[in-house]
């Protein structure tokens, strides 16, 4: 940064705003580096932020090619939560530099969300909350209404931390389980009761189809026109993913058209999601404003972990979580003190 002397490493935050660092600092404690934190929104005044940094601490601030080139000592970037789609990796990776995401730090809230969205689905709580509140109790009150939840099948595309989490409380409430995830070892079916399956067979088999993937390019719009028709018409469909991996022009197309019974969303393609979405006016869809990783104690983890991650790049050490271990070998890993 202009005007450095004596030189330390440098660990910068970039945000909409400054945050105070308290937790991360901490996490720093032992490290004589200089740490601060920017209010940088554009390009032009994120990479006059980072580009001296020796490791960035990046909160939901995209990294764009023209970024990580224009970083000259950066060692590593550290995405706060799960998703690092908001990162060039490969342009981080020609570059020797690693990124790594708090992997593991919300999975209980992110499942639990996908769970409450499935039982928000399944109960029709939307429209029983609407016509109850506006005074049509009779109109929807029934013997009949609703599912049973229990003895059904709940299909997990993505079998990571939170597929993992999802998993193990579908299955305790008496779902059986199906998953779709070509890169994970099939010995994890008996660790955790379920069953690997295609992704044709999971479509076609699951009463509730529950995103759990990154976004990426091989999997941008995996959920299309031609996934949802593979859906049976009385299924759910949740996502607390991404939102790019869902095509809504074909969610709406299957929605309206009756494929499926209905969806649950806490991600969208664009965000803040429209006001004019046709997704927003369903009552068979439930939508929350991409908070399903929220908590307290959560943010507390991503804050602290951050700070630790960035704390062993700077004693030369491999960080726990690697996204991008091709890097490794043109890493800039060396202890800065």
């Amino acid at each position: 940064m202009p005007g450095r002397t004596n030189y330390k490493p440098l660990v910068v935050h970039i945000d909409s705003k400054e945050s105070p660092l308290t937790l991360e600092r901490e996490a720093l404690k032992g490290i004589d580096c200089e740490i601060v934190s920017v209010a940088a929104q554009s390009e032009g005044e994120i990479i006059e932020a980072i580009k001296d940094a020796d490791v960035v601490l990046n909160d939901h601030s995209p990294v764009t090619r023209a970024m990580a080139e224009a970083l000259t000592r950066c060692k590593m970037i550290v995405r706060y939560g799960h998703g690092y789609d908001t990162v060039d990796v490969d342009a981080c990776t020609e570059r020797g530099i690693l990124v790594t995401n708090i992997a593991g730090s919300t999975s209980e809230e992110v499942s639990n969300h996908a769970l409450a969205l499935l039982f928000a689905c399944a109960r029709e709580l939307k429209r029983l909350d609407r016509a109850t509140t506006q005074g049509r109790w009779r109109e929807v009150y029934s013997r009949s209404l609703g599912r049973r939840i229990w003895g059904e099948t709940v299909g997990l595309i993505g079998f990571g931390w939170i597929g993992r989490a999802m998993a193990r409380k579908c299955r305790a409430i008496g779902l059986e389980v199906l998953v779709h995830d070509p890169y994970v070892g099939g010995w994890l079916a008996v660790e955790y009761g379920i069953k690997f399956v295609d992704m044709d067979t999971l479509l076609g088999q699951a009463d509730y189809v529950s995103l759990h993937i990154p976004h990426s390019e091989r999997n941008h719009h995996l959920m299309n026109e031609a996934a949802f028709r593979k859906m049976k018409k009385s299924a759910y469909f949740i996502s607390t993913a991404r939102g790019p991996v869902t095509d809504e022009a074909a969610l709406t197309k299957a929605l309206r058209g009756g494929w499926i019974a209905g969806a649950g969303l806490d991600v969208f393609e664009s965000e803040p999601v429209s006001p004019d979405s046709p997704l927003l006016k369903m009552d068979n869809v439930i939508v929350t404003p991409h908070v399903a990783g929220s908590s307290e104690p959560g943010w507390t983890e991503i804050r602290r972990r951050a700070g630790e991650e960035a704390a062993r790049v700077l004693r030369g050490e491999r960080p726990q979580v690697v996204v991008n271990p091709e890097a490794l070998g043109k890493s800039k890993l060396r202890p800065s003190a």
